[in-house]
């Protein structure tokens, strides 16, 4: 045995490298280019420089990962960073203004129908300062964000025109307003078994009586975990067992099981493609009762626990956000 192992980052980096020279050389001698045995230039006539600049600019459409292209919703994440010291009368009322025609979540029991998907739902949250923190992506913008409106529709155009009215009414106030958007999309690693175990008996949706707590935590999955074939990648949401049965690790849907009964989640997906250098490839949002913030950080940590769920190793977080589900604009820079 090695007395120093090489890592599987390692081995992946070394693969990497052959790879790319052996594409190299076949480039050089297929345009007869007699300096080949030096040559740093690619098939495609490309230097390796600019050969990574353009897989990291050639980010990875759903159909190429296996993963289903259907979008069945939108969704806007508006992060507001606005002191309460510029917050007058004139613009609470003009925001809450701005919602109407909306459905306003907060006092809404289960899914929303039909008619309230297509006009367009929003939901006001007040954040909870002492429970934000940054992860493995700094992203001030989000995590100082002191308001955060979260909305969602069949179809795009509501979320936009209320996002400019909602910059109109912040940035001459000299606040911001930070956007993280995504789309729903039915769920792809997902067979009938696993829908009877996880979605089949998790919480629905509930007012803000019911389940106050709202968090948001965007992520990344690494170029590894990409490049990785869907089947293996589909590996990972399942418990791995040993000879005798039993369980090495629990993978994603046993870490996050105590979960299933009393939080419920949304999930967005990048609007066109993974793996972009300018935001997210994933956009978590998890509503709780108060009593059971303590039963989400648990299933956060168990996620988060590498040994026993190995996908965490290919996830880079952004910062997670805590807030207060309010109902009216009047609230959001309450105590803030």
């Amino acid at each position: 045995m090695l007395e120093n192992p090489i890592s599987s980052e390692s081995q992946e980096k070394i693969c990497y490298r052959f790879w790319e020279r052996i594409e190299e050389l076949e480039g050089a001698v297929l345009r007869g280019d007699e300096n080949w045995k030096g040559s740093a230039v690619t098939k495609r006539g490309r230097t390796r420089t600019q050969r990574r600049s353009d897989m990291k600019e050639s980010p990875m459409k759903p159909a190429d990962l296996q993963l289903t292209t259907q979008v069945i919703g939108y969704g806007r994440f508006l992060f507001v960073v606005l002191p309460a010291s510029r917050v007058d009368a004139a613009l609470t009322a003009a925001l809450d203004d701005l919602g109407r025609g909306l459905e306003n979540m907060h006092e809404v029991e289960g899914y929303p129908s039909e008619e309230a998907f297509r006009r367009g739902r929003f939901q006001l949250l007040r954040a909870d300062p002492a429970c934000i923190g940054e992860r493995d992506i700094s992203h001030p913008a989000m995590s100082e964000a002191n308001v955060l409106i979260r909305l969602e529709a069949a179809a795009p155009e509501s979320l936009i025109i209320y996002e400019k009215g909602l910059r109109a009414l912040v940035e001459p106030r000299g606040g911001t307003v930070e956007v993280l958007a995504g789309v729903q999309r039915p769920r792809s690693y997902t067979s009938y078994a696993m829908t009877q175990y996880a979605y089949a008996p998790a919480l629905p949706p509930g007012s803000a009586r019911r389940l106050p707590m709202g968090v948001v935590t965007p992520q990344n999955k690494t170029a590894a975990w990409w490049a990785m074939d869907w089947m293996r990648r589909e590996t990972f949401f399942l418990p791995r067992y040993d000879d005798q049965g039993n369980v090495l690790a629990k993978g994603h849907a046993l870490a996050a099981a105590a979960g299933i009964p009393c939080i419920t989640r949304r999930l967005y997906h990048a609007p066109e493609r993974y793996g972009r250098p300018d935001g997210y490839d994933f956009i978590g949002y998890f509503e709780f009762a108060e009593e059971d913030a303590p039963i989400f950080r648990a299933v956060m940590t168990a996620l988060r626990d590498t040994a026993q769920n190995p996908e965490w190793a290919y996830v880079r977080e952004g910062p997670e956000w805590w807030g207060r589900r309010v109902v009216s604009a009047t609230e959001l820079w309450e105590a803030s």
